[in-house]
């Protein structure tokens, strides 16, 4: 039999068990993941940029919104196609940031049905299917789509040999911008939260890097954009054309520098705590 003693000591601890799980649910942190190609998956590899960035657009948005645990699920390179054989598991949060290797990779870009209808095989298609598979698994999940900002020419700076064009110019008729402005209005049009991060980022192919150090027949020249279209980037002969001071909001003309992932981190940041405040409305 339990005395008198004994059972008000047991109310009071239960009392104080009961607060105690409380507190930790309100201190409970929201499971928050990344999807994305090479911008977000340079968030946790660094070392891959040469050490030009000091931190990723995803740690950046960490100190800015509290209460967030990051699992950065970003694969190197990945397209739309890629993403249709993740398992992509529950969380509170999701991001979403692709769509620019897809049209490098002429990946068809397809029809706003493609998206509703979540038909893989097209960019749209496979956004929607993908955004559809988060929703079955978490149906009370927030999801935030953004869209691919303009580049540069790109050069890898681990390997020379990677390289491509930038975004002025269309792969195989289309353009950049066109798979943004897709992307952005069907996520707007199915009351999927998203960013229009092409237009707010003002990411250029100007302004990506402040010049680019080509060979000439004169020598070596640091030209802005567009004047080094003149002189076609050459692995086997050229020295690696972005030097640390031609860095703007790239360091590679394609991936975003300190103050790329700056300018995408606040906009982000932003978005996820407009997100968060309507959640607990």
């Amino acid at each position: 039999m339990i005395s008198g003693e004994s059972k008000s000591q047991t109310a009071k601890q239960t009392g104080e068990n009961k607060k105690k799980r409380g507190f930790e649910k309100m201190e409970q942190k929201i499971r928050w993941i990344a999807i994305g190609d090479s911008f977000t998956y340079l968030n946790d590899h660094l070392d891959e940029t040469a050490n030009k960035v000091t931190r990723g657009y995803l740690d950046r948005v960490l100190e800015k919104v509290p209460g967030l645990e990051l699992f950065n699920m970003g694969i190197n390179g990945s397209t739309t196609n890629d993403w249709q054989m993740v398992n992509i598991p529950a969380a509170d949060l999701y991001t979403v940031l692709l769509g620019t290797n897809d049209w490098y990779h002429e990946v068809p870009l397809g029809c706003d049905e493609d998206f509703t209808q979540k038909k893989a095989g097209t960019i749209l298609g496979n956004l929607g299917a993908m955004l559809g598979q988060i929703y079955r698994r978490t149906p009370q999940a927030k999801v935030i789509v953004m869209n691919p900002v303009e580049r540069a020419d790109f050069v890898y700076v681990g390997d020379a040999a990677n390289h491509a064009p930038g975004s002025d110019m269309p792969v195989n008729g289309l353009w950049l911008h066109e798979v943004a402005d897709a992307i952005y209005r069907n996520c707007l049009h199915a009351g999927i939260p998203c960013i229009d991060l092409h237009a707010e980022c003002g990411f250029t192919p100007q302004n990506a890097v402040k010049f680019k150090r080509v060979r000439t027949p004169e020598g070596y020249r640091n030209l802005p954009w567009p004047e080094y279209h003149r002189y076609p980037f050459d692995p086997e002969r050229d020295e690696y054309p972005y030097p640390p001071e031609c860095m703007d909001r790239t360091y590679d003309g394609l991936h975003p520098s300190d103050l790329g992932n700056e300018i995408i981190a606040k906009i982000l940041a932003e978005k996820i705590r407009e997100v968060l405040c309507d959640q607990k409305k």
